[in-house]
């Protein structure tokens, strides 16, 4: 595959790209117009918009980013970003290129800087095979369908896969798993939290308390890709120098080849889908940055029916799922019938049953406002805070 480098420098000024592919004997330097003030401010409200699932603002400057890239990449060809100053927080995939969104052109990853893609291509190993899964670890905030993401990647990898779930998610067992052998995959599906004023506190929940990153530094956790299906879990904190400090930076420190990691608390039903579409890219033979390409466009592109009939085929239940799907869908009447219907199912002191009401009462609401037929065929993950916060940071292959 054709790689072509794309290093951001961000000045009071101006912004510097530099762009490098495998033909090239020297970098192509490229001149944007847009000061380090103009870009945070671009950059923070778009962020805003994605994190409250709002109205998006239009690409507008930030597209001048990525536009240098029509020149040098073709379609198909690996684009590796190395990103300067708040431009570490921006979800590149989401911009536009030649009129489409980079990740509907391009397979993406993107380093801290260009060095430390020496460091995780040394340890890529294209021989591993043991797939370890921990998911749903807190109690009082249970995450059941990050629970049937791990299962379904553990259904995926079959005999190679190790699953823990819940009270057996622990680090213990995690350092017990990771023992024997580097793994293929480590996959968390836990909450996570970013804690700007102490980055190396931020971490992912296991049953047995918090994998901080400062906890990360000083274990070994050798896998060929580590994935944080956990809110912000991408999310670091730039120090002096561009210095990146937070949990992506110590999963590579600690071994990682790669890490893939998201931006924003993504929703979780999305979320399941594009990650059990990438496993199965990866399972086929796919590298990480194309499985992520690839399930990110089959998540643009899925429509509602779509969506309810993976639902209905999938194990388990996913009768709330397919509630919320109908009401995307403009489906309100069938929509509140299916919530009256988890409601007089639900524990009526519980936080389910407050959820049920609360999504009846909007349901019935909507329905009696409705000026227009349901619609399953929309695309109703199009939006990017669906599927831009998921970024590969490391190794592609």
């Amino acid at each position: 595959m054709r790689t072509v480098l794309a290093e951001y420098f961000v000045t009071e000024r101006e912004t510097f790209l530099f762009l490098l592919d495998d033909d090239a004997d020297a970098p192509r330097t490229e001149r944007i117009p847009l000061t380090r003030d103009t870009l945070r401010a671009h950059t923070t409200e778009l962020v805003s918009a994605l994190h409250a699932h709002g109205t998006l603002p239009a690409d507008g400057p930030l597209s001048a980013l990525t536009a240098p890239l029509a020149q040098v990449s073709a379609p198909g060809d690996l684009v590796w970003i190395v990103p300067h100053d708040t431009l570490h927080y921006l979800p590149f995939s989401m911009l536009h290129v030649d009129g489409a969104p980079l990740a509907a052109r391009n397979p993406l990853c993107t380093t801290p800087s260009a060095t430390v893609m020496r460091y995780c291509q040394a340890k890529h190993d294209s021989s591993r095979r043991r797939v370890l899964a921990y998911a749903d670890t807190a109690h009082d905030r249970p995450l059941p369908r990050a629970r049937r993401q791990a299962e379904e990647l553990a259904r995926i990898f079959g005999d190679d896969a190790v699953l823990r779930l819940g009270p057996h998610a622990t680090s213990t067992a995690l350092d017990t798993d990771l023992g024997p052998e580097p793994a293929r995959i480590v996959h968390f599906g836990c909450h996570g939290t970013f804690v700007p004023e102490s980055p190396l506190r931020s971490g992912i929940t296991l049953a047995d308390g918090d994998l901080t990153a400062e906890r990360i530094l000083n274990r070994s956790l050798r896998a060929d890709l580590v994935t944080l299906s956990a809110c912000e879990s991408g999310v670091n904190a730039r120090r002096p120098g561009d210095e990146l400090v937070g949990l992506t930076r110590s999963l590579i420190y600690a071994g990682a080849a790669s890490v893939l990691v998201t931006l924003w608390a993504v929703d979780e039903l999305s979320a399941s889908l594009l990650m059990a579409d990438f496993y199965r890219e990866l399972a086929a033979g796919a590298g990480k940055a194309v499985a992520l390409q690839r399930a990110q466009n089959t998540l643009r592109s899925i429509t509602g029916d779509e969506v309810i009939r993976r639902c209905e085929q999938a194990p388990g239940s996913y009768a709330e799922d397919i509630a919320d799907v109908r009401f995307r869908c403009g489906d309100f009447t069938a929509a509140r019938d299916a919530y009256s219907r988890l409601l007089d199912a639900a524990d009526p002191d519980g936080d389910r049953a407050a959820r049920f009401l609360a999504a009846e009462t909007r349901s019935r609401w909507a329905a009696s406002a409705a000026d227009r037929s349901p619609d399953y065929k929309r695309r109703i993950y199009s939006n990017p805070y669906h599927w831009a916060a998921f970024v590969l940071v490391g190794d592609w292959r």
